[in-house]
């Protein structure tokens, strides 16, 4: 979703938008990522269609950290993961992981963008590695130097600031820390204060 949001508000102009929030977003595909995928569509396809939990079993290592497998165990966070039930297919799930490998690269890009960008990264993700925050910092206008903000309250003041939250977690982020990522979301709807 980062790569398709940080396209869309690099193409088009929208008044309406007053920033960009990234949750383990990702720029351009790096050969992390991409081996990542092509694992996943390796086992989508030799998975058979009558259990579809195999697949799931098998992503689950990108989803989430370690330290949250150990406390809850892999079955507790599967089921979790897959209480609300997910019609896409395992055709369907190539095909997505297909469009995630043909992004387009947009570090180039990220200097057009005039909003400022709050990146939200998981600590031990094991899908997106937590180096693609750099990328949304240095490829602002100006640089590093000019861009990084260290508080969203500094970045909302400044369009071309990104600031990157930290959140000890895998890449599942609304299930292994649902309560921070509740209070931000909700912080940044109703008006960021800092304090």
């Amino acid at each position: 979703g980062g790569n398709i949001a940080t396209f869309y508000t690099a193409h088009y102009s929208n008044p309406a938008q007053r920033s960009l929030i990234h949750c383990n977003a990702f720029a351009f595909v790096d050969p992390h990522l991409a081996g990542a995928l092509h694992d996943c569509m390796n086992v989508f396809s030799c998975a058979p269609p009558a259990r579809p939990d195999l697949p799931v079993y098998f992503y689950s290592r990108f989803l989430f950290s370690p330290a949250y497998l150990a406390s809850v165990s892999t079955p507790l966070a599967l089921n979790l993961y897959t209480a609300v039930h997910n019609p896409i297919t395992l055709e369907g799930r190539i095909q997505l992981c297909l469009g995630a490998l043909s992004n387009i690269d947009l570090r180039a890009q990220l200097a057009e963008i005039d909003l400022p960008i709050v990146c939200v990264q998981a600590t031990q993700g094991a899908l997106v590695k937590p180096v693609h925050t750099e990328v949304f910092v240095e490829h602002r206008r100006g640089g590093a130097e000019y861009s990084e903000a260290k508080t969203i309250f500094e970045a909302l003041k400044n369009p071309h600031k990104t600031c990157v939250v930290w959140v000890k977690s895998g890449h599942e982020l609304f299930q292994e820390a649902r309560e921070q990522m509740s209070t931000l979301i909700e912080q940044m709807v109703t008006g960021y204060h800092e304090t």
